[in-house]
């Protein structure tokens, strides 16, 4: 399409969205991919989440007398606002604020924090992360905070807010919270030591076993009573287990389960009641089996011997028992003694006991005076001054104050991308060599174009047949249909195109050129389909027409109307047979896969012969070339009004180059965008080099989108000459009506025309 400006125009803004609408998925990929890959590299690239949160406070002058009293006194020069506005972001209220939040700890001193480099780096950094402003000429200060976590910036505003008015009331009030920080500190002492006080009146009770001084003898005389019952008790014990540990141990030496429970006076532990319990079950157990078995028997000796398992843990158990009882004794027998000596120290005691309780008493009034006088600081430091309050708490916020602009980039993106797409384009449109427009063909190869054949997509395929009755949509039949349009949907554009090829051909022709070449630059720009569209147009229009295909390397026309291949052309080189006896009619076509109801669909077939390529030679131009090409043609052109011969594509094979200069002329079949202008400006110079006639271009495959001269070409297979729904139908009714008479025509032709053969051989024979 560079010979634009050469070829005597120029492109116009037309020609220009032509050109958009053809690259359009060059354009739309790269705006696409310009698009992704901003998004991409912003999201990639994106800095760190900062989010915001702030808070209000308000600073009052004081109103009490204490703070008229200063504020009538003293005089200064400085502005209070910006003076608050210093202090909010001053170093010793980050101290403060970083202690709360737990960035350092908080039992560390001034001197501390400034001595460590990582502390003093958290301290700064909650610095930078602060900023105040006064709203207005009021008297509300606003503390901004920013942080990387929505919930640290919320809580860093309300801390230093709350910080400030802390830091704000101590400064006013210093008097009245040191007395209170020296009596909280002096409670804490005093409050220790009657501790102490107290704990060593208890510890020097409980040692010397005293109560009240008052009543130390009688204690001691109860404690040494109860002690020698106790032990009157474990002896009386002592002895039952004993006499029941005698009689259990006689029972063991004799051997024999007597099949009785153990019993002792008093309770012995757990354990001696458990297996007490365990041998009255197997007690029961014996009972049970002795009715049906004998002492001898298998479960009663295993339950004889687990028995006698049983009573000697439980001699042990009650010699365990005496044992533990003598120890018990023992102790109390100590105890005892133990109790008669101290109730002889009792005074001495008693004396030591209250100068200890002399102490406590004084340690406990000191500090319910401390007690009282907190209290009064308390009720003082309710009458504080206090000029800071908090109007607005800090809230959370999840919205960004550095949001990515993604979306924006994008969209710059895709405008850039787009532009960069146009450009491309019109460079690849500056470096397309190939031709496409009707102007670009006619000059560069200076033939006129005597058709075009717009493209048909699948689905409009499927669209267009879909309303024809008797046709199927789909596999072979679907490809036939494409092929033989202007058969199988007269009404629509596309078969239109075709009678406007005709047309073309038959002015141009002047009633000269009848055998027409039908050929390709390359192969599958759709010279095939071409000869047989024309063929049926022209054969539709009444003229008897002769569909010879020529191309014996890859041959469609048998294919396209349902025929056998052999015999045929081929078969009529090698002088097999006449061209005659090779020429297919429409009693062939009919006996073939088309069946009747799609021949007779639109009238036509009847006068359009067809001579199949035959089988396939290993060399097709030595038989081309032969006399039996030409005689062919030669007699052909006398008998039918229209030769058309289908040949290989010109760039691929010799064999069109070698027939071209045998017919009145070479239809040139090129697809849109198929070869570069060099190559096919090199067919029409090979065609004309063997005394070969050009007489014109058909383009094929045209889409609206490559060119203005196809722009306004749509397919629509309701285009027909007949108005309304019941015309069309009428017309369709005549059709066939119209078909069925020339089919009965043709066959009374045939069989007169055989008839006269036979007795033309019987003659000569």
């Amino acid at each position: 399409m560079t010979q634009a400006a050469t070829s005597g125009y120029e492109l116009n803004l037309e020609e220009y969205w032509q050109i958009i609408l053809r690259r359009r998925w060059v354009i739309l990929f790269c705006a696409f991919s310009l698009c992704a890959f901003s998004w991409l590299f912003t999201w990639m690239n994106q800095p760190p989440p900062l989010y915001a949160s702030s808070a209000s406070v308000k600073i009052t002058q004081s109103t009490d007398m204490t703070g008229l009293l200063l504020q009538n006194l003293t005089f200064s020069s400085v502005d209070d606002m910006s003076t608050q506005l210093s202090l909010v972001k001053s170093y010793a209220l980050m101290e403060r604020v970083a202690k709360r939040l737990g960035l350092i700890p908080k039992n560390l001193t001034s001197a501390d924090i400034r001595s460590s480099s990582s502390y003093m780096g958290e301290v700064l950094d909650l610095k930078d992360d602060v900023d105040a402003e006064q709203q207005g000429t009021s008297s509300i200060i606003t503390i901004r905070t920013s942080s990387s976590s929505a919930e640290f910036a919320r809580d860093l505003a309300q801390t230093v807010a709350e910080e400030f008015r802390t830091f704000n009331i101590e400064e006013k009030n210093k008097r009245v919270f040191e007395a209170k920080r020296f009596i909280q500190q002096q409670i804490v002492v005093v409050g220790d030591r009657l501790k102490k006080a107290e704990e060593t009146v208890r510890d020097y009770r409980q040692k010397n076993s005293l109560s009240i001084a008052g009543q130390g003898s009688e204690v001691m005389a109860k404690v040494v009573a109860d002690l020698e019952q106790e032990y009157r008790h474990q002896s009386e014990h002592l002895n039952d287990l004993r006499f029941a540990l005698l009689q259990l141990r006689q029972r063991v030496q004799r051997g024999r389960w007597d099949y009785e429970a153990v019993t002792v006076s008093g309770k012995v532990s757990q354990y001696f009641d458990g297996l007490n319990k365990r041998l009255v079950e197997m007690a029961l157990k014996h009972t049970e089996l002795s009715t049906n078995f004998t002492d001898e028997h298998p479960q009663i000796r295993e339950l004889r011997s687990q028995a006698n398992d049983i009573l000697s843990s439980m001699v042990d158990e009650l010699a365990n028992q005496v044992s533990l009882t003598q120890q018990r004794m023992t102790e109390l027998q100590k105890s005892i003694e133990a109790a008669e000596r101290k109730y002889q120290g009792v005074p001495e005691q008693a004396l030591e006991l209250r100068r200890m309780e002399r102490a406590v008493t004084t340690n406990e009034d000191l500090y319910n005076l401390l007690e009282k006088k907190y209290q009064e600081v308390l009720i003082k430091e309710a009458e504080k001054v206090e000029e800071v309050s908090l109007i607005r708490p800090a809230f959370i916020s999840h919205i960004r104050v550095n949001p990515i602009r993604t979306r924006q980039t994008a969209i710059a993106g895709f405008i850039l991308g787009l532009v960069l797409g146009l450009i491309i384009s019109l460079v690849l449109e500056a470096m397309d060599t190939s031709v496409g427009t009707i102007e670009e063909v006619e000059s560069f190869l200076e033939v006129p174009v005597v058709g075009f054949v717009p493209h048909l997509a699948h689905d409009e395929a499927v669209e267009l047949f879909s309303g024809t009755e008797g046709l199927a949509t789909s596999g072979s039949e679907l490809e036939r249909q494409i092929r033989l349009v202007t058969h199988f949907a007269p009404p629509s554009t596309i078969a239109e195109s075709y009678r406007s090829m005709r047309t073309n051909l038959l002015f141009s022709q002047s009633g000269e050129n009848r055998v027409i070449l039908v050929t390709s630059a390359t192969i599958k720009e759709g010279k095939s389909t071409v000869s047989a569209n024309l063929a049926i147009v022209v054969a539709q229009q009444g003229a008897r027409v002769l569909l010879i295909d020529a191309d014996m390397r890859k041959p469609l026309q048998h294919k396209t109307f349902g025929l056998q291949r052999e015999p045929g052309l081929s078969e009529y080189l090698l002088g097999q047979l006449s061209w005659q006896d090779a020429v297919r009619r429409i009693s062939d076509v009919l006996l073939g896969d088309f069946g009747v109801d799609q021949v007779l669909m639109t009238p036509g077939l009847d006068q359009l012969d067809i001579i199949t390529c035959g089988r396939k030679t290993a060399n097709p131009p030595d038989l081309l070339v032969a006399p039996a090409m030409g005689q062919l043609l030669e007699q052909a052109r006398l008998e039918y009004d229209m030769v058309i011969v289908d040949m290989p594509p010109l760039l691929h094979t010799t064999d069109a180059t070698i027939v071209a200069g045998k017919v009145d002329g070479v239809l040139l079949v090129y697809h849109i965008g198929a070869v570069v202008r060099g190559a096919l400006k090199r067919v029409k110079t090979g065609v004309e080099s063997v005394g070969g006639k050009v007489l014109g271009v058909v383009l094929n495959g045209v889409r609206g989108e490559l060119s203005s001269d196809y722009a306004n070409y749509k397919m629509d297979r309701y285009y027909a000459y007949a108005y309304g729904e019941h015309a069309e139908e009428h017309g369709h009714w005549l059709d066939r009506m119209n078909a069925h008479v020339h089919l009965v025509f043709h066959k009374c032709y045939k069989y007169t025309l055989d008839w006269i053969r036979g007795r033309g051989h019987k003659g000569r024979s």
